[in-house]
Order: structure tokens, then sequence, then C-alpha cells
């Protein structure tokens, strides 16, 4: 008897813990949710109406102010056709080199179109779209230098490289001519100025501003060697997948409009020449 009312008492309280179980399950869905209810910031983004956007001036034809103050070049006008196609408005918000990616992370900006390239070890700390633009590092020197071809050849003291920190060419540099004076600076625009003023003797950036500068100034000397082959991409912070769909899409989308092919000619005078590949 004591045995029949200890397995029904036993019984019961299973099925009690079972159903407590079960309620307190179902609380934790239909409450914060957890990572499963998070919202995506491409959500957030419609539901406010405006996009904060990072960029990187100046640094012609990239991205740079006109004579009015006004905010123009490639990286803009992609990120205009975003907010344009999305129906936010846009507010850009200048970063650089150094902090483009802390700006991602913290939340100071939603995205970055800043000249950022998509590699491995960036990929650690923020996503990134496919690529809307691909070019490489090439070295620009100063006119006469002749004897300079490679950045291996810069590895003397006697050779200054102004080079913006945090930068794709700074790590080249540091690898490859460590024994040369390197010379921070903060933008494109003042790696050419100690160029031309004779405060250095090479910089390093993407062969598009290089040849770019090359085509309009006399002080500057556009060496033949492509040193990476940079895949430039869309910065955006992780956890957000809708996010990244969509920009994946919308990159496709323009490449295959020919709205990218049209951009570059724009801005740079001459043939996209680079492979983009496409998901959609």
């Amino acid at each position: 008897m004591r045995r029949k009312v200890f397995k029904k008492l036993l019984f019961t309280v299973l099925v009690f813990a079972l159903v407590i179980a079960c309620l307190t399950g179902c609380d934790a869905k239909e409450g914060d949710g957890g990572a499963a209810a998070s919202v995506d910031l491409l959500d957030k983004i419609l539901e406010k109406g405006k996009m904060t956007v990072g960029v990187n001036p100046p640094g012609e034809p990239i991205c740079f102010y006109d004579d009015a103050g006004n905010l123009i070049g490639y990286d803009i006008d992609w990120a205009n056709k975003l907010g344009e196609i999305l129906g936010v408005e846009i507010e850009f918000v200048e970063v650089n080199g150094d902090n483009r990616i802390s700006a991602v992370t913290s939340g100071r900006v939603d995205l970055i179109f800043a000249n950022i390239t998509g590699n491995l070890e960036r990929a650690k700390s923020i996503d990134f779209s496919i690529p809307y633009l691909r070019t490489g590092i090439k070295m620009g020197t100063r006119v006469g230098l002749d004897e300079i071809e490679t950045v291996e050849d810069l590895n003397d003291p006697k050779y200054t490289v102004a080079i913006v920190s945090g930068t794709t060419g700074e790590d080249l540099v540091l690898k490859y001519a460590p024994n040369c004076k390197i010379s921070y600076v903060t933008s494109y625009p003042d790696q050419c100025l100690a160029l031309q003023e004779g405060k250095a003797d090479a910089i390093f950036e993407d062969g598009t501003s290089i040849d770019f500068t090359a085509g309009k100034a006399d002080y500057l000397v556009a060496k033949e060697k492509v040193y990476t082959s940079d895949p430039i991409c869309v910065g955006y912070a992780k956890g957000n997948p809708e996010l990244g769909r969509y920009l994946d899409m919308f990159v496709s989308s323009m490449i295959t409009s020919g709205w990218q092919a049209e951009e570059y000619f724009k801005w740079f005078g001459s043939e996209y020449t680079g492979t983009l590949n496409t998901l959609w």
C-alpha cells in the first residue's frame, strides 16, 4: 500500500516538474528570447528612416570635399545609392584608418563605406559585404628616385616613407622595408603633400588612387608593381545576417546593372578592368 502511494506521489511530482519546465521555456521564448529575438540592424535602419555611414575623406576620387564643402566621390555615391534604394536618409560620419573598425563595433555608425579592405584579421571584428571594388596597393615615389622600383628597395634608413596608420600599405612597409624611416600622416592627401614638399621619398596606397594622382601631378611617379589584390567592401557589425544579405544583393545588383562600371569611369576617368563577382 505504501509503495503504491509513493509511486503515485513520485509520478505527481515528476509531472509537476515537467509542467513547470515547459512553462519556463515558453516564458523565455516569449520574453526577451535571447539572440533569436534580437532585432537585425537592417530593421532598425528602416524603422528609424536613417542610416549612419562612416566615410574616410579626404582621398580623391574615393571620398573628398568639393569646393562647396560637400562630400563627393566613389564611396559617397555608393552610400547615397544604398540610401536611395532603402528609402532612408544618410548621415555621414568621418572616420579614418585607425578608428573605422571601432566606429562600427561601438555603434557610432551603422556601416562603413571607407575604402576598407576586407581581410581575415579585420573579419574577426566586423563583417563585410562582397567587394564593390577590387584594387591593389602600389607605390608612388618622388620624381627623380629612379633607383627605387620595389618596396624592398626602400629598406634603408636614408629613405622616408609617408604612410597612414592602420592601412594595408603600412603592413607592407613594416614587413618588407623595416629599416626605412616612417613618417605617419593622417590621410592620402598628406602623403602626397609629403612627397611634394620633399619630406618623403615614397608612399603606398590603393593603385586606383596612385594612378589617378600620377595622371594629374608632376611630383609623383607611379611604380608598376601591384603588391596585393584587395577587396574593398562595406563593413558592418557582426550579428546582422539580414543586413549582410541585403548588402550582398545590393552590391550584386549594382554590378550586374552596369552602375558600378559607370561610377568607376565617372570618378577615375578610365574603364574598370578588375573582376567583381556577384552572388545574386
